[in-house]
This record gives C-alpha cells, structure tokens and sequence, in this order.
C-alpha cells in the first residue's frame, strides 16, 4: 500500500512538472499565421525597416523560386548552428510548393502584394523597369519573396526565407533562423544564399 503510494504520488508530481514545462503551442492554422506574420515582421524590420514593402503575392525560398530548396537548406544548415530538427523538418513541410500570401497580413508596416505577371510589366517594356518600379513604389527597398516560415513544435524557434531584388545587379537573399524570447521574435542568426 505505501508503495503504491509513492509511486502514485510521484506520477502525480512528474506530470504536473512535465505541464509546467510544455509550453503552450499555437494549434490553429490561424494561430499559427499570426506566428509567421510576427516572424516576417521580425526579419523586415531587422533587415530592412522600411515603411512600405512590395512582396510578391506567392512564397519563394530562392531568387528565382525554381532553385534547389534542399540543396540551398543544406548549404544554410552547414552554417547555422542550434537549428533544431523539427523546425528544419517544419520548414521542409511548409515549403513544399509555393503559396499564396495574405492580403491581410499584419507585419508592421504598409505593404503590396504583387504577382509574377505585375512584376514582369515593369521589366517587359522598353525602359528601365527599376526605374519605372520606383516611380510606383518609392518607399519600398526593392522586390521582396519570402518563404513560408518552419517551426520547432513549441513554436519558439523559426527558419524563414527572405530575399529582395532593388536594381539589376543589386540584391541578396538570406536564411534567418529566429529565437522567440518573452514573446518576441528576434534574429539569431542569418545565412546569405545569393547576392546580386
């Protein structure tokens, strides 16, 4: 009977010690996009602070969206250290094909969704596309593609993509891993994976 005790008694305080270790996770897909949202507010403002961005309408991990995802994730992960398997494995999931963004995204600062065929209008005709970009968009710093964001299960560490394109032979995209301290996302570390 007391052993039975004891071992009751102990159950009962490893599961209330295990509860108060687990943190808790966003469950909802729209919880979930409110975490991303405050990533890619994050990795803007950090990299960036513009007050106005033009961000294409559908998620890429590269410059061209057609690169080798894996490849570059290697390369990114060789780099990086603490970067944990599960937000590697999240990042994978998430970015298996391209996405549409939301036009109701919350990120900090005034922004524009564009599609490959908008884009292509400035760039298409007979003049300088940065120049005529710049005349629509002053404010912006550039074109910018970010990925969907990976996420470790307890949601307090995140791997994103962001690149931005500004003039013909000016740009660069990175790999930012983020660490979620006191509910704030900050900038751990960054990888460049291309420079223009």
């Amino acid at each position: 009977m007391k052993t039975k005790y004891i071992v009751s008694s102990l159950l009962l305080v490893l599961s209330a010690c295990t509860s108060k270790l687990t943190p808790l996770t966003p469950v909802s897909s729209e919880q979930i996009n409110q975490e991303e949202q405050r990533v890619y507010t994050a990795v803007l403002a950090r990299q960036y602070a513009a007050t106005m961005y033009v961000i294409m309408d559908t998620t890429a991990t590269s410059l061209s969206g057609t690169d080798n995802t894996s490849s570059t994730l290697d390369h990114v992960l060789e780099n990086m250290h603490g970067v944990a398997a599960d937000t590697v494995t999240s990042f994978r999931n998430r970015n298996d094909t391209s996405y549409e963004l939301s036009p109701v995204m919350q990120i900090g600062a005034t922004y524009v969704l564009i599609s490959q065929s908008i884009k292509s209008r400035f760039f298409n005709q007979n003049q300088d596309g940065w120049q005529l970009f710049y005349e629509q968009y002053p404010d912006a710093p550039g074109i910018t593609a970010i990925s969907r964001a990976g996420f470790s299960s307890n949601y307090d560490q995140a791997l994103v993509y962001a690149g931005t394109q500004s003039q013909w032979l000016a740009g660069a995209g990175y790999y930012f891993l983020l660490l979620k301290v006191n509910g704030t996302w900050t900038v751990d570390q960054q990888v460049m994976t291309w420079i223009s």
